[in-house]
């Protein structure tokens, strides 16, 4: 022990907060699997919903004194946990591009408890993930040579996958580094209006060009816009500010 008695006091406290810390995430983890039977079959993944709880945690911890990119890995790592425990869900990624980047990116924004798959190809990678009722693919940003969004437009390969989040969480920038794709219902209704809209379409739309392959775009769109949900093929939430 030391000597000095307020040093044994304040690591007296740590180890109280330790112990209080791991107590609450038993009963999160206890809670997980509540909302796994609750859900009785129901798409357990909700992004938005999980960005959108980050981004006000991550709002509250700037008043705490608390680094917002401590917040997101923190909870991208209880969350990876929760959805491991409430589902099967598989992580399926492209290694084409920066392959190391592209793990550190899946690392924090999903922590380390989801199995991940990794293929040579985008279009391996959204296969695996289309064959999978709970997979994640997560894959570099459309753009240049990146045309695998074209499989999520409608009259596509897969209409069902949807674009459901940017990586990074944090600071994302104008435009994402990659992207998670999934068989996500999206409610065009409930999107923050600060928030951007991705549409593939064959006519001309109100929004900036991210993408194009053949007489096909990807429009980015403001989420305040009135848009088809026929065109629509994903939704990017705002970034987590720091």
């Amino acid at each position: 022990m030391s000597a000095n008695p307020d040093l044994d006091r304040v690591r007296q406290e740590i180890d109280r907060v330790d112990k209080a810390m791991l107590d609450l995430i038993a009963e999160r983890l206890a809670l997980s699997a509540d909302v796994r039977r609750a859900k009785a079959g129901a798409k357990l993944w909700r992004p938005s919903r999980e960005d959108g709880h980050v981004a006000h945690l991550a709002e509250r911890a700037t008043h705490t004194g608390t680094p917002p990119a401590l917040v997101s890995r923190i909870w991208a790592e209880l969350m990876s946990a929760s959805i491991s425990v409430q589902g099967s869900s598989r992580i399926h990624v492209a290694l084409e591009g920066d392959a190391r980047a592209n793990l550190s990116l899946i690392r924090d924004r999903f922590g380390g408890s989801l199995p991940v798959l990794s293929y040579p190809t985008s279009s391996n990678a959204l296969a695996a993930c289309y064959g999978e009722d709970e997979g994640i693919a997560v894959l570099p940003a459309p753009g240049g040579m990146n045309n695998w969004w074209t499989a999520l437009a409608a009259g596509g390969a897969m209409p069902e996958l949807k674009i459901v989040a940017p990586l990074p969480r944090i600071e994302a920038g104008d435009w994402p580094r990659a992207v998670a794709i999934a068989a996500i219902d999206l409610d065009i209704g409930s999107f923050d209006g600060d928030g951007r809209i991705l549409c593939a379409s064959r006519d001309v739309m109100p929004g900036l060009v991210r993408a194009e392959s053949g007489d096909l775009s990807l429009y980015e769109i403001a989420a305040t816009e009135d848009v088809d949900a026929r065109d629509v093929i994903g939704y990017l939430p705002p970034p987590v500010s720091v």
